[in-house]
């Protein structure tokens, strides 16, 4: 689409909702009336107010399972990016890679970036969802809390949430204000971190607001990989047009640059002809040293394989990874405060360009990939008397990817071209009836379409064989090209071969994939809320999920569905000084889509998506915060989860190497992990903190403390033991003196005392048998700087 007509998009939808709301104006944001930072809370524990039901409440008093993490706890504990959300949060894991992040929320999620399919979390930046996990970077500064919704969102959020859902809310323009902050710090591996906001008043009933974020560290790895280098801006306008209407216009821009992310070399595997089992050797190289060292290298020579060539060894990686990252949107939020409710509508483009080189799988895999989507919502919220609440909504999402895959496995390079594109109307609508004062009964639904394309795509093999009996030791290997007219030896057609060598052929093989997937559902939530006391809240309910299907080279896969039991309880005690929540949850899983790095069945390597099975989710989360003194919060969060799939079976058309029984299977081989725990799923995490704030006169002294620990889990597909976790602790501290309003603030943190670095992602590799591993980074520590104005 021209930039004309998108600028007509985005126009002509404003002109014809001129009339809309501002529910963004109608909710306050989370913790409106603490203190500055660090500041004793004197009446007790401090409310916050969340908007994860589109409409603000209290966050005690909101019946579904959600985290809330304040702007001012990431900005203090150095978030700045989802990839480390998941030491505040337990129910989060997220695997951060050279390619962007996988998400996964109580085991739930998927380890793939590929255009044709959709992530298991819903990520949503200012009420705008994100549709590529490669463009959930460069929106963690100057915000006002993140949300994580734990469990399908079917209702409200829609498609592609059967695990959860992110907010993500930034600070909005204050009318006629003028203020702003600024924060800065330095640390080891040379780690600079900016941010800070600049708040304009336009008179009393409009403001300007201009945020911007810059991030970089050295690499985290011996071989200069594992780094950062990016930057974000923002810009916001927003206009009180009446006293019941407003408009806000946000546009938004960030970018990465640099290596990126890297791996090491676990293990080499090979299958033993005598017994037909696989067999695993340690590479022997420290974990953290990359693939780019000399040993690494020189290990990678004479360790993995080339493919169908016997004897072949690969050669050394010859491209360094790098990462040309870039997104952007603009969305208008329109609200209209009505006698009826509140109209709201959010019109928004969003654009990413991905132009890279990965090699964190052992293979040089270069992506250049344009993603365009638009988005209309419009709902309206709100209330009939007392007696029943209502949100009834209309949502059109729209998105075409342009993707271009080129890789080389050295005996493999492929070339692989497509669209994709996705059009989504869905209808929603929930009420709540107040049946008492103290009892509520919530009642909702939600009707979607998918239309997906898969079209214009042409996939090309060149692979290397060895004709002779003997081995080819010496046969060239296919170096990593963009394009495949820079490959040393190209057979004219499909079918066809060239001689590249004494007995060595290089063979071509086209295939044009394609096809379309029309589906439709209908998900639901049902609940029952009690206020059992003043400070207490009883609830119950289920809701439905669904994530859409997809495509993969050779088929196309079904959508995944899920149904949710939650009971909870949240209650506050001692004068408001204590809070305890309780949680119990329940998923079923059916058709759950799960994605690994495999062979298809056309022989070709790559990222391949299943419907595995069904799967059953089950677990409790407790919740606690005590103001012991008003000096003194201690916060700690258990939770239990008992993740595990009950049917997990996929077809092979080779032996692979696994931990789950394989069985011959006609041509092909059966795997079956039924039975095996949910990936990324540990069964217990707990969350302890502390903070002390020390009163001098004007001025305060703060001590922050937090801890946290995990029981083992598998972080990859396979099930072998180079891809499980044994437990871990890694905990943070930080102290700082300043004023007590925040004006000036100066301190230190160190983050992972205890420089464990555990794994977050780990996979075989067919093609070469090399196992390779992604860690988490090492201890960092640095100063801070921070102001308010």
């Amino acid at each position: 689409m021209s930039a004309s007509r998108k600028a007509l998009f985005l126009i002509s939808t404003m002109t014809l909702s001129a009339p809309a709301t501002a529910w963004a104006q109608d909710r306050a944001p989370a913790d409106q009336s603490a203190p500055a930072q660090g500041e004793p809370a004197q009446a007790g524990l401090q409310e916050v107010v969340v908007t994860a039901q589109q409409r603000g409440e209290n966050l005690q008093k909101a019946a579904v399972p959600v985290a809330v993490v304040s702007g001012d706890d990431l900005l203090n504990s150095g978030i700045r990016g989802i990839d480390t959300l998941g030491k505040l949060v337990p129910s989060l894991v997220v695997a951060a890679g050279g390619q962007g992040n996988l998400i996964f929320i109580r085991g739930v999620g998927n380890f793939s970036f590929v255009a044709s399919s959709d992530p298991a979390a819903a990520y949503n930046f200012d009420g705008v969802y994100v549709g590529r996990s490669s463009a959930t970077f460069g929106t963690f500064y100057d915000l006002e809390r993140v949300e994580v919704l734990k469990g399908p969102q079917g209702t409200l959020y829609g498609r592609n949430a059967t695990a959860g859902a992110l907010n993500i809310l930034p600070v909005q323009p204050r009318l006629g204000e003028n203020s702003g902050y600024a924060s800065a710090s330095y640390g080891s591996h040379n780690e600079v971190q900016a941010e800070g906001a600049v708040n304009v008043g336009l008179g009393e009933n409009a403001a300007f607001r201009l945020s911007g974020l810059y991030t970089h560290h050295d690499g985290y790895l011996r071989d200069g990989t594992q780094t950062d280098d990016s930057a974000g801006v923002r810009a916001q306008l927003k206009v009180a047009l009446t006293p019941s209407l407003t408009v806000r216009i946000e546009g938004d821009y960030a970018q990465q640059r640099g290596v990126g992310g890297g791996s090491d070399y676990v293990a080499r595997y090979a299958l033993n002809p005598l017994t037909g089992q696989f067999v695993a050797t340690p590479s022997g190289l420290p974990l953290g040293d990359g693939l780019f060292t000399p040993e690494a290298q020189a290990y990678r020579a004479a360790n993995g394989t080339a493919g169908r060539l016997a004897g072949r060894f690969l050669d050394p990686l010859a491209n360094r990874p790098f990462q040309r990252n870039d997104v952007y949107g603009i969305a208008t939020h329109i609200d209209w405060k009505t006698p009826i409710g509140t109209f709201s509508i959010i019109p928004a483009w969003r654009h990413a360009r991905k132009d890279n080189l990965n090699t964190e799988s052992a293979q040089q895999v270069g992506n250049t990939q344009d993603a365009n989507q638009y988005s209309v919502e419009a709902r309206l919220v709100g209330s009939s008397g007392r007696l029943v609440d209502y949100i009834l909504g209309a949502y059109y999402f729209s998105e075409q990817i342009d993707d271009d895959v080129h890789n080389s496995a050295g005996s493999v390079a492929n070339f692989n071209k497509g669209r994709f594109t996705t059009h989504s109307p869905s209808f929603y609508g929930r009420l709540t009836l107040h049946a008492t004062d103290w009892l509520r009964f919530t009642g909702g639904a939600r009707y979607t379409e998918d239309h997906k394309r898969y079209f214009d795509a042409v996939n090309t093999a060149l692979s290397v064989v060895c004709t002779v009996p003997a081995a080819c030791p010496t046969a060239p290997l296919l170096p990593y090209t963009r394009i495949m007219a820079q490959q040393p030896f190209v057979p004219a057609v499909s079918g066809s071969a060239v001689v590249a060598a004494p007995g060595v052929l290089v063979s071509r093989s086209d295939t044009f994939p394609g096809g379309a997937l029309n589906t439709s559902k209908v998900t639901y939530r049902a609940a029952v809320e009690i206020d059992a006391g003043p400070r207490s809240l009883l609830y119950a309910s289920v809701e439905s999920g669904y994530r859409a299907g997809g495509f993969n080279a050779f088929n196309a896969y079904n959508p995944e569905n899920i149904t949710a039991y939650t009971i909870g309880s949240k209650n506050r005690f001692l004068d408001n000084r204590l809070q305890l929540n309780v949680e119990a949850f329940y998923w079923k899983y059916k058709d759950q889509q799960l994605t690994y790095f495999g062979i298809d069945p056309t022989g070709r390597l790559g990222i391949i998506t299943a419907n595995v099975g069904k799967s059953t989710i089950k677990g409790v989360e407790v919740e606690g915060r005590a103001l012991v003194t008003p000096t003194t919060m201690l916060n700690a969060n258990v939770q239990y989860l008992d993740a595990g799939y009950d049917r997990f079976t996929y077809l092979s058309p080779a032996p692979v190497f696994t931990g789950c029984p394989v069985t011959p299977s006609g041509a092909l081989y059966q795997v079956n992990c039924s039975g095996r725990p949910a990936l990324n799923s540990p069964k217990w995490t707990v969350n302890l903190g502390v903070r002390q704030t020390i009163p001098l006169g004007g001025n305060q002294l703060v001590l922050d403390a937090d801890t946290q620990y995990r029981s083992g889990r598998y972080t990859g597909f396979d099930y072998i033991p180079q891809e499980y976790v044994d437990h871990s602790w890694v905990s943070n501290a930080s102290i700082s003196f300043g004023m007590k309003d925040g004006k000036y603030v100066i301190g230190a943190f160190v983050r992972n005392i205890e420089n464990n670095r555990p794994q977050v992602y780990g996979t075989t590799v067919p093609a070469s048998n090399l196992i390779v591993s992604i860690i988490a980074p090492p201890r960092t520590y640095g100063v801070r700087l921070s102001t308010k104005f």
